[in-house]
């Protein structure tokens, strides 16, 4: 049985692992466009392939992890994850490419709550905010080194980001497997609908839900187009240093985010949060250049961790008993955003540009801080 330091340690670099995989293709677009011989609408499925299915499987998987255990349901997770991005790595076609993303999102959709309802299991009230600090600044992580790492392999070769997923999560199944320990469920498949009932019956949850959707589905809109739009004047890992500025930033954010959350409350953080994300799409209008990108970036690292962070808090705590329903289901929300956000934008990308887009966006920010007034403390 691992100790409460060195399980938070192993629940950390586990949530890394479902951005940092998802995120890596961000800065492989010109690389997969070459080797596949395809335009930026396939590789742009490329990124949604991967996250419905992650998005989907989250509705199920908290709450099977509350029937069946913590522990069965992440090691699924993440040997599966590490199954699919061998295939995405021997991948010769596009076809198979897409089979294997769909694969990996799958997988790591039994990792992410799952992991959320064991830190709501495992920390008390008090110190939650600043443990979904930590959390926040792990996702963030993988949103940074995500783009980053695979924009320098990519210089090598784009199937090395794939093989080093594989092994990461296989490593990281195995010692859950042999050295992590989770209470058991009752083992009845027919109260998982019973408790996912329970929990879409909450406003408050719901509310919560369409806020994460919207938050992801503006970030990923941003740096997908923003890759692309850059792709004439800079290489790959220029771009890859560009879009991990947003997870840096976050990372240095996060622990401010979630003494926020436990000092000032919940509902004012998440406020902050988004404030500070309208901000950022209010910069990205009049910019035109590399370096000044960098600007608004770096903005938007901050508002999301902040918001995000009190969220992923306000969500283990709105229904005690069913914590894994509840983060499955939030989960699936907000990566629902990420996964739909590329194909539903790429119209409006192809019409205005990116211009088009960040307008898009300071209107959908607006919406959540109106959003987020209707939150009961």
């Amino acid at each position: 049985m691992l100790s409460k330091k060195h399980l938070l340690i192993l629940l950390y670099v586990s949530v890394f692992l479902g951005p940092f995989g998802g995120n890596t293709v961000l800065a492989l677009i010109p690389s997969l466009e070459s080797y596949f011989d395809v335009d930026i609408s396939f590789i742009a499925a490329s990124i949604t392939i991967y996250m419905i299915p992650f998005a989907f499987f989250q509705i199920f998987s908290g709450a099977l992890s509350d029937i069946y255990g913590r522990k069965k349901i992440i090691t699924f997770g993440l040997f599966t994850f590490s199954l699919a991005s061998l295939c995405c790595a021997y991948s010769t076609v596009i076809s198979s490419f897409l089979a294997a993303r769909a694969l990996q999102g799958l997988g790591s959709a039994f990792v992410s709550p799952t992991i959320m309802a064991t830190i709501g299991d495992t920390f008390s009230y008090r110190e939650r905010g600043k443990v979904m600090g930590g959390y926040g600044a792990s996702t963030t992580s993988g949103i940074a080194l995500g783009p980053l790492v695979g924009g320098f392999l990519a210089l090598i070769d784009w199937r090395l980001v794939f093989f080093m997923l594989s092994l990461f999560s296989g490593a990281l199944g195995l010692l859950y497997l042999f050295y992590f320990k989770s209470p058991e469920g009752d083992g009845e498949l027919k109260s998982v609908i019973g408790k996912m009932k329970g929990v879409l019956t909450k406003k408050s949850f719901l509310i919560l839900c369409t806020i994460g959707f919207l938050v992801f589905f503006g970030n990923i809109a941003v740096m997908t187009f923003l890759s692309d739009t850059l792709k004439l004047s800079v290489t790959e890992d220029r771009i890859g240093i560009l879009l991990s500025t947003f997870g840096f930033i976050g990372i240095v954010t996060a622990p401010v985010a979630g003494y926020l959350t436990d000092s000032i409350g919940r509902k004012k953080t998440l406020l902050t949060g988004l404030s500070i994300m309208l901000c950022a799409f209010l910069v990205f209008l009049p910019l035109d250049s590399y370096i000044l990108f960098f600007i608004p970036i770096a903005i938007m690292g901050i508002g999301s961790t902040a918001a995000f962070t009190s969220l992923n808090t306000m969500i283990v705590e709105c229904t005690p008993e069913s914590r894994g329903a509840a983060s499955s289901i939030y989960n699936s929300f907000r990566f629902l955003g990420y996964g739909l956000s590329p194909i539903a934008t790429l119209p409006l990308y192809l019409l205005s540009g990116l211009d088009g887009i960040v307008l898009l966006l300071i209107c959908i920010a607006l919406l959540n801080i109106l959003i987020s007034t209707r939150i009961q403390k």
